[in-house]
């Protein structure tokens, strides 16, 4: 084998290298987010409240007011993800779901949907969600 043909080899070796670890983790991102989802609801469902609390934080650091010991009148009975959104980058996504819960002392099922922005933190890895927090009224 020549050098040239040796060169080309190896180029095509490292653009072939470049686009599936690109590929790896777009798929970690997206994978990552699902998970995240996944966990969300189950803090949501099982009434893990700071847990659920602390997915509320916004890129500059802050969270939202939220009235957690309301929440313990609360009971989730479902989520749904409905619609799920991602930029071509993976640095945000928006997910659209539908929680159905009650208020333990009223016992009729009531319905919220949600409209949340998700971003990933370089620096800590995960996914957290820029908005309000959910009032279940």
């Amino acid at each position: 084998m020549n050098f040239s043909t040796f060169l080309k080899v190896l180029l095509i070796l490292i653009i072939s290298l470049t686009v599936g670890c690109d590929k790896y983790k777009t798929r970690k991102k997206v994978n990552s987010l699902d998970s995240t989802i996944t966990s969300y609801g189950v803090a949501l469902r099982w009434a893990e409240h700071k847990s659920l609390y602390s997915y509320y934080i916004s890129p500059n650091g802050t969270q939202p007011p939220a009235d957690l010991q309301r929440l313990q009148e609360v009971s989730v009975t479902s989520l749904e993800v409905i619609e799920k959104t991602i930029n071509e980058d993976q640095t945000k996504a928006n997910v659209k779901s539908i929680v159905k819960y009650y208020i333990k002392t009223e016992g009729n099922v009531k319905t919220l949907k949600l409209d949340q922005e998700w971003w990933y933190n370089e620096l800590g890895k995960q996914w957290l969600i820029d908005g309000e927090f959910p009032l279940f009224e």
